[in-house]
């Protein structure tokens, strides 16, 4: 009698130690809709950041070929302009001597080119529109030179616009021998 009295409490003991069915199975959802979620939240900053890389990218491109060429007009004289202010030739000073440049807008490419070659790495930037302007306030003195650039790109089947204008004043008095 002692024995069966002695089992009886060890089955009821037994019982209040573990968790039901249903609380683990509530348990293990509960779980798995938090880690659905924190994956969701993982996956949208991941593609975000993705996104913001290549749009800096983009911008550091844009920004690196307007810094060359802002600094062969700043050493640049005897400026010409296209009459659609779809090109720019000058001369400037390199290498210890006078060399020409030409800057055209190529409509055909979607892309700004230097003496015919590309500036712009096409598989990541677009030139939708590239217009110059030149802003002369006389004889003596300097001549202004404004590139405006219109560009566009592709992340993720999303496009991008970049508007960028820029102003360059060249070293050399226009007004005086050039």
């Amino acid at each position: 009698m002692k024995q069966k009295k002695s089992s009886k409490l060890q089955v009821s003991s037994c019982k209040n130690k573990g968790f039901t069915l249903v609380e683990v199975l509530v348990s293990v959802g509960l779980f798995v809709m938090i880690i659905v979620a924190i994956s969701q939240i993982y996956i949208a900053v991941l593609r975000s950041e993705q996104t913001a890389y290549a749009l800096l990218n983009s911008e550091n491109n844009i920004r690196d070929n307007l810094e060359f060429m802002a600094r062969s007009i700043r050493m640049g004289r005897n400026f010409n302009l296209s009459e659609d202010g779809k090109m720019l030739s000058f001369d400037y000073y390199s290498e210890g001597a006078w060399q020409n440049a030409e800057y055209r807008f190529n409509n055909s490419t979607k892309n700004l080119d230097k003496n015919s070659f590309p500036l712009f790495d096409s598989s990541v930037l677009e030139i939708t529109d590239g217009r110059f302007y030149l802003k002369d306030s006389g004889r003596d003195s300097q001549k202004t030179i404004i590139i405006v650039l219109e560009a566009t790109t592709r992340i993720k089947q999303k496009e991008y616009i970049f508007n960028v204008e820029t102003s360059v004043t060249p070293r050399i008095l226009m007004g005086r021998g050039s």
